[in-house]
């Protein structure tokens, strides 16, 4: 059942339009694609040239990547898919070929070789799902709804996180404790250079950049070839005293070489002329400005560029509170997955190929033959990339680029998939950097963000924002559209303009060539991603193509009317148009951060004036998937919506539809999820799959059983399968294969191995040593027979012990569970895997938790009888007893509205909207409540069942959706008298996996001592006590001789040695503090005195 036409008030025609074609982790595949099919091809021509030419030349052709596919043990190999990667434990991967050339002593040989696997993104396009519909999507047991854009690694899924970073080539302006510094990081690749240009207290204007430091402007230009001063006044294009100090000091450097040289006195670099000079250049060509080119003939656009930058830094000397707001989205990128492999990929392919540099200088040396393919066959390459991902630990001394997929529900695994986290550490305070800046607008969700030392570090994706990825345009060719309406090369009198950073032109009438080159965009000659926008301050134009800039979708407005009329709204009705097609004729465009700040935004039509130049999509575009979803989400506190924003993703339902075929761990799948009632239009067009049930909900008190958001439950309700969910566990185990031909065996063990368990806990195993489906098993039961060989045997062959060892997997402590599946497979080396995956029905319990989309969340305070719930004058029975304090400290409204339009939807039978910002009004609710035959108000009497007596308050009830979390007692429940501890220091060891003991500590000592139990103290505070004999004279330790059977102290040979009882862990700290060669001394006195 879906929202009908007219229960909407809002049509929400554009964004359902959006959602419906497009994915919401779109820009990472998309990113990915870029990837696989031009950057990597671009990082192969990079190394080429970066390649020494020395007796060996390599030459690397064209590179290309295969579909993902396994070659087995038996070296058979077929295509495999995520479903098969998934259950045999593989990497969902692809191999790479490329072509290359060897020349060595007049030879050439070239080949097309495989240098390695590169894992893919499922639902890219080298993905062997790619383009398969629904039918042949579910055929591979795939559920159609995965939105995919994770990696497969050991059959593990692997997400990564888009990182947030200060962006490149384009100038800041700092303000240091002296004076102003505008400062740079020109990247090109994987160099990524600052640049910094300060003014010295004489006046002199210094460029520091790589190893040089400190060297003047005017240095730097005239060795770039800007000999003449005319021209580098003329470039400079802002006259004042500063300029002509600095032309008037350096005026006796005449040519290029002189300016050379006096860069190689300020950095002492020592030689030859020829050979200093060579050094400079090349530092020159390669360290300065790298983004512009590495070539001589890019010297003079770096000239110009340097001059432009200079410019600015006399305008930003001119203002002094005019610094660049590291915070504001113009200034950052977001680097996908596209962009994070590719710094992978070129550091790994880099080594590769000096590796193989290296094997054919040794191979030369030998005058060995060689195959080509044997030394380019490099596992090293695979597994480096491997377990960067698997890890998450990146180049550059970064950790946690990628993560565990969080499987908890389909909205947890697609909130992670839209995340974008910055590369400040969570540990200083950065306060601004949390802020919510008015640049996130459209952008970023602002509630949605974790409690804690990330706070505002880690942000969501905004529903519609969408992040630049490659243009299909290159920048000359976007430079010859710009000369074409009116962009000047050679004058140098208009405004400045820049592309990616680099000085381009000037242009004499800035409004006519930005409205020009808008329209070009509108009319989709040139790709919607390019940004445009004047700067006020600089008095510039920036135009920016680059990858990484947030956008958000507008619809453009002129004179004071929006362009998408009713006839497009009608088309999009009807499917004649699509989002993509509005976006082709000019009726929408995206923003970027920078670009925005020439728009005007108007929030609904009727705020259309004649200034505004743009309207936005619709109001709930600001917020995030998730948070979009809370119904009537703008009556709510904003900590509390944080805080339900993240409840939603706890929440059980079902993570996928083939949760049947798949082996998770720690996943849960609730029996009977619900669609809710009260709604955002965005549920149903996301179609996500369910988590949660519509409960009924009474506010109120009942026997004090519900303080402080404590729940009641009624049974009733519970035996009638309310909140029951099922936990699955997985046990895995592989037969391996060890030197000198022994390997594993999965079967029964037998009754000569060590560390046989006893027979009673091998009883469910069948004869091949593996348990039978719908067994149901207990703790410390097997479930999985193995015994492995006897390891570290292979030098003690002459022994005859032939003992195996005893390795099943066996069920957890305080666990028990029904066999649901059994698999049987091998991995990728041909070894035998079995995994076994066991369920545990799950009945809510006394402190299970449970939570509202609004961040209400509370535990299980009592079950109470049906008999004993409260009823209303029709007989309605609540699921759920609410406590009604829980409501005004919170100023959750959002809650109450819920419980009301949940009502009208039950009562009518209809789905309520309940979109924040747009959902039916309260009144509507209200009247539509009276007509049903209700109070308007929501209440109801109510009848207290022991007494049969009429309560005398009109109690609040309605319906709501409720979410039961992961967090269920089940799990957590623990207990143990005595067991293992810890080697070291005697203590019990601790963690519920481990079967750890529980911590007594100072306060649970205090208590005890309160109620004075100073035997059960004394008990409990012995049970690691050890006798330490001690010297009374002397107080050293002394040394108990057994064979003699005498004691003595050995500092001073007393006889008078008096045993002390005291804890294993001082008995640990004396030890410690001796081995520091400190003397300990104990001052013993007389206990009976």
């Amino acid at each position: 059942m879906k929202l009908e036409k007219n229960q909407l008030k809002e049509e929400h025609l554009l964004v359902k339009k959006y959602l419906e074609y497009h994915s919401l982790v779109e820009s990472n595949i998309v990113s990915f694609n870029n990837f696989i099919n031009h950057r990597m091809q671009e990082i192969v021509d990079e190394l080429n040239d970066s390649l020494p030419r020395e007796d060996i030349e390599i030459n690397l052709g064209k590179i290309r990547v295969g579909r993902p596919h396994i070659i087995e043990a038996d070296g058979s190999s077929h295509l495999v898919t995520p479903t098969e990667a998934r259950i045999r434990g593989l990497t969902y991967s692809s191999p790479i070929h490329v072509e290359l050339t060897v020349k060595q002593s007049g030879q050439i040989e070239s080949h097309d070789i495989e240098i390695g696997q590169i894992p893919i993104i499922v639902k890219s396009e080298a993905c062997n799902l790619a383009h398969l519909d629904k039918e042949k999507l579910i055929e591979e047991y795939i559920d159609p709804q995965d939105p995919g854009g994770y990696f497969i690694i050991n059959g593990n899924e692997r997400v990564i996180v888009m990182a947030e970073d200060l962006a490149e080539n384009q100038p800041f302006i700092e303000k240091p404790k002296n004076g102003s510094m505008l400062r740079l990081f020109s990247r090109r690749g994987s160099y990524r250079i600052p640049i910094s240009i300060t003014e010295t207290n004489e006046g002199i204007i210094d460029v520091s950049f790589s190893r040089f430091k400190n060297i003047s402007v005017i240095i730097i230009l005239k060795s770039l070839g800007l000999t003449k001063e005319k021209d580098i006044a003329q470039f400079i294009g802002k006259e004042n005293d500063s300029l002509i100090v600095n032309l008037y000091e350096f005026a006796h450097i005449k040519t290029e070489e002189d300016a050379m040289m006096a860069i190689a006195e300020k950095t002492a670099l020592q030689g030859s002329k020829k050979e200093i000079l060579d050094r400079v250049k090349q530092r020159i060509d390669s360290y300065f400005l790298p983004h512009i080119g590495l070539k001589k003939e890019h010297r003079v656009e770096k000239a110009i560029t340097l001059c432009k930058l200079v410019k600015q830094f006399f305008i930003a000397k001119e203002n002094p509170d005019n610094t660049t707001d590291k915070d504001h989205y113009a200034n950052k990128r977001v680097r996908m997955s596209g962009d994070l492999l590719a710094d992978l990929f070129r550091i790994n392919m880099n080594i590769l190929l000096r590796d193989i540099q290296h094997s054919l200088q040794k191979i030369q040396k030998r005058k060995k033959f060689y195959s080509l393919k044997t030394i380019a066959k490099s596992t090293l390459f695979t597994h480096r990339i491997e377990s960067a991902i698997a890890t998450g630990n990146w180049i550059g001394e970064r950790s946690g680029v990628t993560q565990n997929m969080d499987k908890t529900n389909y909205l947890a695994i697609i909130s992670q998939l839209q995340r974008v986290s910055s590369m400040l550490p969570g540990e200083q305070e950065n306060f601004l950097a949390r802020t919510l800046h008015p640049t996130h607008y459209g952008r970023f969700c602002p509630v949605e963000t974790p409690e804690g030392t990330e706070i505002g570090l880690r942000k969501n994706l905004a529903i519609l924002a969408k992040i630049s990825t490659r243009t299909n345009i290159d920048d000359e060719k976007l430079i010859k559209v710009c000369k074409e309406i009116g962009l000047k090369k050679e004058d140098h009198t208009g405004k400045d303009i820049f592309l990616n950073g680099r000085f381009i032109g000037s242009v004499d009438n800035i409004t006519e060539f930005i409205k020009k080159l808008k329209n070009k965009r509108r009319a989709a000659e040139l790709p919607i991603e390019l940004s445009i926008r004047y700067d006020q301050t600089f008095d510039n134009i920036l135009l920016s193509t680059e990858i990484g800039r947030v956008m958000r979708p507008l619809i453009i407005a002129d004179q004071g009317k929006a362009v998408i009329t009713e006839e497009h709204m009608a088309l999009l009705r009807d499917g004649a148009l699509k989002w993509d097609d509005l976006i082709k004729n000019g009726v929408i465009e995206y923003l970027d951060a920078a670009e925005e700040e020439n728009a005007l935004v108007a929030l609904t039509p009727s705020d259309l004036t004649e200034k505004h130049t743009h309207l936005a999509i619709d109001k709930i575009d600001l917020l995030g998937v998730v948070t979009s979803l809370v119904p009537y989400a703008n009556y709510d506190q904003s900590s509390r919506l944080n805080r339900g924003s993240k409840t939603q993703k706890q929440a059980l339902g079902l993570y996928a539809a083939n949760f049947l075929c798949r082996i998770d761990t720690d996943v849960n799948i609730l029996h009977y999820p619900q669609t809710p009632i009260v709604r955002s239009f965005i549920y149903d067009t996301l179609n996500v799959h369910p988590a949660g049930q519509n409960l009924i909900v009474a506010v109120m008190t009942y026997e004090g059983y519900n303080m402080e958001d404590a729940l009641i439950l009624n049974k009733g309700s519970l035996d009638r399968g309310l909140a029951r969910s099922t936990y699955y566990r997985p046990y895995t185990s592989v037969e391996l294969n060890y030197a000198g031909g022994l390997k594993d065996q999965i079967s029964i063990p037998e009754k000569d191995v060590s560390g046989y368990r006893t027979e009673e806990s091998y009883k469910y195993l069948e004869d091949d040593g593996i348990v039978y489906p719908e067994a149901k098993l207990e703790s410390g039961e097997v479930i999985i027979g193995k015994s492995s060989p006897p390891k570290f045997l292979s030098e003690v062959r002459e022994i005859s012990i032939k003992t195996r060892k005893e390795s099943s997997s066996v069920m957890r402590q305080e666990e028990e569970g029904i066999v649901d599946v059994v698999f049987i497979t091998e991995d990728g080396q041909g070894n035998k895997i079995v995994k076994v995956k066991t369920r545990d029905p799950r009945i809510p319990e006394l402190g299970d938790k449970f939570a509202t989309s609004h961040g209400q969340k509370g535990v299980i305070g009592a079950i109470i009888p049906e008999n004993d719930v409260p009823f209303t004058a029709r007989g309605i029975k609540p699921d759920i007893i609410f406590n009604p304090h829980s409501i005004p400290s919170r100023m959750t409204v959002g809650y109450l509205i819920e419980l009301l339009a949940g009502k009208v939807g039950c009562l009518s039978g209809k789905v309520v909207d309940g979109t924040g910002f747009s959902g039916q009004k309260i009144e509507d609710l209200e009247k539509q409540l009276q007509d049903l035959g209700f109070r308007n108000d929501g209440k109801e009497t109510f009848y207290n069942p022991i007494n049969g007596r009429m309560m005398r308050l009109k109690i609040y009830i309605g319906d709501m959706y409720y979410l039961k979390l992961k967090y269920m007692v089940g799990n957590k429940m623990h207990a143990r008298a005595s067991g293992k501890v810890t080697l070291l220091t005697r203590q019990p060891i601790e963690g519920r996996a481990k079967g750890g003991a529980l911590r007594l500590g100072e306060m649970e000592q205090q208590a005890l001592v309160a109620h004075g139990a100073s035997l059960l103290l004394k008990e409990r505070y012995d049970s690691d006590k050890v006798v330490l004999h001690i010297c009374s004279k002397c107080g050293a330790i002394a040394i108990e001789d057994y064979i003699r059977g005498k004691m003595q102290c050995s500092l001073c040979n007393s006889q008078e040695i008096e045993p002390v009882e005291i804890s294993y862990a001082f008995k640990l700290l004396v030890d410690e503090i001796q081995s520091l060669h400190i003397r300990t001394k104990f001052n013993l006195k007389n206990k009976y005195e």
